[in-house]
């Protein structure tokens, strides 16, 4: 975890704005945002080769794919991650290096907890929260 601790002496607010600025690496985030040149280049070519031809055809038109696409442990169903899971063996070497890929991304400490959070390096917890959990 990187951020900034909290003091005895912090008021809520403080403690709120320290906590939503907390962030986390080395865990597969429940959603990310990566590149199709990003899974090409971590995709082992033996794997790759051992595909069907439309397999292949499909996993290049997936990395061709312009701009950010959705990844992460929660989107498994959708066409990203589900198209990886679907074609390349778990434990091989494609899926490693995606696993790395993920658990370098930065994101909240929020996100990772399962709180709110408003984009994936900023927590959105709020005092409301805080009287929920009867802390204030």
């Amino acid at each position: 975890m990187t951020g900034t601790g909290l003091s005895s002496a912090d008021t809520t607010n403080q403690k709120l704005a320290k906590v939503n600025a907390w962030t986390v690496t080395g865990s597969v985030p429940t959603s990310l945002f990566v590149t199709g040149p990003q899974i090409l280049n971590c995709i082992a070519f033996s794997e790759f080769n051992a595909l069907t031809a439309t397999q292949q055809s499909n996993v290049i038109a997936l990395c061709n794919s312009p701009g950010q696409l959705l990844g992460g442990s929660a989107n498994v169903s959708l066409m990203t991650a589900g198209m990886i899971v679907a074609y390349f063996p778990s434990s091989g070497a494609t899926i490693a290096n995606l696993t790395n890929l993920a658990k370098a991304t930065t994101v909240s400490w929020a996100q990772t907890n399962g709180y709110p959070y408003n984009s994936s390096v900023t927590g959105n917890l709020n005092t409301g929260d805080t009287a929920a959990a009867g802390l204030t």
